[in-house]
């Protein structure tokens, strides 16, 4: 495993964060769990609504019987639209808390931004969570480069605590339809420039562009079954959250075939190379994964093996 650091956490957290979102039995997700400490990782993305709060009662109970929270880094995630709201983020976080039985998250992030709060009335809260000790740094998923400056920039002149973090979606498939309403890219040349500029931290969620760089054959069979999963409640005409329906472009055929030539040079896979581009930023860069199973997991790891050069990271994105 790799690890960086964030200002304001005393530890350092593994380049790749376990995406808690998706294990729904507790002895499979102890298994998973345990694997992924044993190969180094330690840090655990979870999200008030992700399974209606099982997700995070199982996280609570898996490290309680393991005794190891001091060993992990442990993400909270709330305020999520139609509660995107400085209420709704206190109240979640309390509930949160104690499903996840810990009093304090290493990291708070917002689920969501609501361009109708002032962006100070949500930093606000943020720095009281953080003064009252329910959270060491925060940040925000989803928000355009625009709002996440003027907070911390509102959060300078009032000698607040600034976002530490931005969670967005940072992919070398660019993102052509939003996975979900509200989601944002950061594959964007004037976002990409702030980050390397300030310094801040990166946690891109669905950083493998949901298995877009992976053999066509697999490709087709997540997009057909994501599609299936979530005919219920899409809207008639409204394209699922698959690798196909959100990553399929011209450019990002080109971005994969280039991802494809390279693995074939270095011996790696185009997935690990698609991974390898996001943890490479001239920033502090982080990776969420969402395994399912072990091999999953070891599948991942040799990405951390691959070092890109600038001249690379730019062919990969076009930008040469």
């Amino acid at each position: 495993m790799q690890y960086d650091t964030i200002p304001g956490l005393e530890k350092k957290i593994s380049k790749l964060i376990m995406g808690n979102d998706n294990q729904t039995d507790y002895d499979s997700a102890a298994e998973l769990w345990d694997h992924w400490i044993s190969v180094g990782g330690n840090a655990f993305d979870n999200a008030f609504m992700y399974g209606e709060g099982s997700m995070e009662k199982l996280l609570g109970r898996w490290h309680t019987a393991r005794n190891n929270r001091d060993d992990l880094i442990i993400i909270a995630k709330g305020a999520h639209t139609p509660n995107c709201d400085p209420n709704s983020l206190s109240e979640q976080l309390t509930i949160s808390l104690d499903r996840l039985q810990i009093d304090q998250a290493d990291i708070y992030i917002m689920h969501r931004d609501n361009i109708e709060v002032p962006v100070s009335e949500f930093m606000d809260v943020l720095n009281k969570e953080k003064e009252k000790g329910r959270i060491k740094i925060f940040g925000g998923s989803n928000w355009s480069l625009q709002r996440f400056i003027e907070a911390n920039d509102w959060a300078k002149k009032n000698e607040k605590e600034e976002m530490a973090v931005l969670n967005n979606n940072l992919a070398l498939s660019k993102m052509i339809n939003p996975l979900w309403q509200g989601c944002v890219s950061s594959n964007d040349a004037a976002i990409l420039e702030h980050l390397r500029t300030s310094q801040k931290a990166h946690l891109s969620w669905s950083s493998q562009g949901r298995g877009y760089f992976l053999p066509e054959k697999i490709r087709q069979s997540i997009e057909d079954k994501i599609t299936k999963d979530e005919s219920s409640w899409r809207q008639p005409g409204e394209k699922s959250s698959g690798p196909i329906s959100c990553f399929n472009s011209p450019d990002n055929r080109i971005r994969r075939q280039r991802a494809e030539d390279l693995a074939k040079d270095l011996n790696f896979t185009t997935q690990n190379i698609a991974t390898a581009w996001t943890l490479n930023q001239p920033f502090p860069s982080f990776s969420l994964i969402g395994p399912r199973k072990i091999n999953e997991i070891d599948s991942t790891l040799p990405c951390l093996n691959v070092s890109l050069t600038s001249d690379k990271m730019q062919y990969l994105n076009l930008l040469d």
